[in-house]
């Protein structure tokens, strides 16, 4: 395996520090990280959320690692009180936009989505004026269903579309 090249892997529970590392760097990079609390998350609470997601058919998590670091990563989680809906989460860090990369992870998802989860709908939500997520999005055949105000991390309110994917 070439050291430049972007593999793909589950996250094993001593990966916990380094997915937590990304999602804090990613945090900074950005405010569209949702993620409530994570400067207070240890590496203990990382490491039973990634145990509890690899022992459950309804959610899913994937690193993109380059040079054996996490660049990316990409979840779908189940969404509290909506039965068979799925909320599907993708980042990349900022210096690594752009080199498809996002494209891989979500690629992915949805192959596990349609082939091995046991959920029923895939579902996000995204900013409305991040219009490079919505293009990508769309690529992948999420349609849009509706839209709704939310606090992104810097707690700013904004508009966001709600899109469901239609294989």
């Amino acid at each position: 395996m070439k050291d430049d090249e972007v593999t793909l892997k589950a996250p094993a529970l001593e990966d916990a520090s380094s997915v937590l590392k990304l999602l804090r760097q990613i945090n900074n990079e950005t405010s569209v990280v949702m993620i409530p609390h994570l400067d207070k998350i240890s590496v203990a609470d990382e490491e039973v959320s990634l145990e509890e997601i690899n022992e459950r058919s309804d959610c899913f998590v994937l690193l993109a690692v380059l040079n054996q670091v996490p660049v990316g990563i990409v979840t779908i989680t189940k969404l509290d009180g909506q039965d068979n809906a799925g909320e599907l989460g993708v980042a990349v860090l900022k210096k690594y936009w752009s080199q498809g990369i996002g494209s891989l992870l979500i690629d992915e998802a949805i192959y596990w989505f349609e082939n091995f989860s046991s959920i029923e709908h895939l579902v996000l939500d995204v900013f409305s004026d991040n219009q490079r997520a919505i293009h990508l999005y769309e690529k992948f055949n999420f349609v849009k269903t509706g839209q709704v105000e939310e606090k992104d991390s810097n707690g700013k309110r904004r508009l966001a579309w709600l899109m469901e994917y239609c294989g």
